[in-house]
């Protein structure tokens, strides 16, 4: 049990410093030139903010998750709500700093990133590799003893 309640505030801890440095980097200024691209390559900012808020989405659910591994569907819904409001403000607020833009991709990017790490975090890691896990050991060690 202890164990459990150390575990969940790591999570915690981890959930909160990514957020944090999401909201850090959002709003730094540009102080780079602009760099030309062709329309044709693919851009790497756009797989950072999936990347960044997919970790988001997953952290979230790796701490909120019970000890069956499962989490409330309004608590869910209501991370999502909140996640996709966190990904549209940090995107919007760029309009007011110094050598960034509001980019409507970046935001889509932001949203699905969100969306993707919390549904694919629960059913995927929670739902299916995790309560597997624990099931398996749990009846390992009940044949053991």
């Amino acid at each position: 049990m202890l164990k459990l309640y150390f575990i969940k505030i790591l999570w915690a801890i981890l959930f909160i410093v990514w957020a944090f440095l999401i909201a850090i980097i959002s709003v730094l200024p540009d102080s780079g030139g602009i760099i030309e691209q062709s329309v044709s390559e693919f851009r790497w900012d756009y797989l950072e903010h999936f990347l960044g808020y997919f970790i988001l989405g997953i952290l979230y659910i790796l701490w909120r998750s019970n000890r069956d591994f499962k989490i409330n569907i309004i608590e869910l819904t209501l991370f999502l709500v909140i996640g996709s409001l966190f990904g549209w403000i940090a995107e919007y607020i760029q309009i007011f700093i110094p050598g960034r833009t509001f980019n409507i991709i970046d935001l889509l990017y932001n949203l699905v990133g969100i969306i993707t790490g919390t549904l694919l975090g629960y059913f995927l890691v929670v739902r299916l590799l995790i309560r597997r896990n624990f099931s398996g050991s749990q009846e390992i060690k009940g044949l053991t003893e």
